[in-house]
């Protein structure tokens, strides 16, 4: 009797059990916008549902993390995955349910550059020895209009002292409006340590941007009928203040004092009210929760 090589004979099992796997587990991809800045985060939403009959397992295996995605360029080449070391926590999912996760691929994979991509998910179901993909999405990488831009070094006493950020306002024309986005890097070091998106800018209205003592970049930007955001961005690009201004008797304006600081003077404070029961909806800073361990 002739022998069927082992790989051989693990392709054939997996071709029997195909069928009847099918339709085991359902993998959809979501992505809010298909436009996005270069470097900026792109967040994308998987739904894995069971369909199996019963409680399934997903877990690493066989070499294999359960999750991960393929992203193709334009041109057809793979663009291959950021070193990405720590596996992913395992989960099980009771049958007929469905679990969520949240990844930003602009961490997993290198793609600042501009062009399109093309986006699937898979899942690998590790007891059927299988994966189960997504449909594809096309997501378009752009740069936006340079406003302002100024190079400031970074402070004795600060991590990296001696050093120094390139500290950047842009705009970015989305489907709808155009947003106002900052972005910090080391140009030096090829390092970009923040693109965030900052909310609407009014056409033919210019945010105003001011340095403080600390080379701390402080922003006011028009966001609408005599509204104003005001952001305050640190040197690694964290968010450290935002809030909202309104016209009521005279425009907010970015002042600088002699001492070096940057205050907002003008307009009025729009301070939450503390016996409001109802929250308040999502902040300039709010971030999507990023996919489990793999970053």
């Amino acid at each position: 009797m002739k022998k069927i090589p082992l790989a051989a004979a693990l392709t054939l099992g997996l071709l029997a059990l195909a069928p009847r796997l099918e339709a085991q587990v359902r993998v959809e991809l979501r992505v809010p916008r298909r436009l996005y800045m270069s470097y900026e985060p792109v967040v994308v939403t998987i739904g894995i549902t069971n369909m199996s009959g019963h409680d399934i397992t997903l877990q690493d295996a066989d070499g294999q993390k359960w999750c991960g995605f393929e992203i193709q360029a334009a041109d057809g080449r793979l663009v291959p995955p950021n070193d990405q070391q720590s596996g992913l926590v395992p989960v099980t999912i009771p049958v007929g349910g469905t679990i969520k996760r949240s990844a930003n691929l602009a961490s997993l994979f290198p793609i600042g550059d501009f062009g399109m991509y093309h986006v699937r998910a898979s899942v690998y179901y590790a007891e059927g020895r299988r994966f189960y993909g997504s449909g594809n999405t096309t997501i378009e990488i752009a740069e936006g209009k340079l406003l302002w831009q100024q190079t400031v070094g970074i402070p004795e006493g600060k991590q990296g002292a001696g050093g120094q950020r390139v500290l950047s306002l842009l705009s970015f024309r989305l489907e709808r409006d155009n947003r106002l986005y900052v972005r910090v890097e080391d140009k030096e070091a090829g390092l970009i340590y923040a693109t965030q998106q900052l909310g609407p800018i009014i056409s033919n209205n210019s945010p105003q941007a001011e340095i403080d003592r600390s080379n701390q970049l402080h922003i006011l930007q028009l966001v609408g009928l005599k509204t104003y955001f005001y952001t305050k961005i640190g040197l690694n690009g964290e968010t450290l203040d935002q809030q909202t201004y309104h016209a009521v008797t005279s425009h907010p304006n970015l002042r600088k004092r002699e001492s070096g600081e940057v205050a907002v003077v003008g307009g009025q404070i729009d301070l939450p009210v503390a016996s409001n029961p109802v929250q308040s909806g999502p902040k300039l800073s709010d971030r999507p929760a990023g996919f489990p361990v793999a970053r």
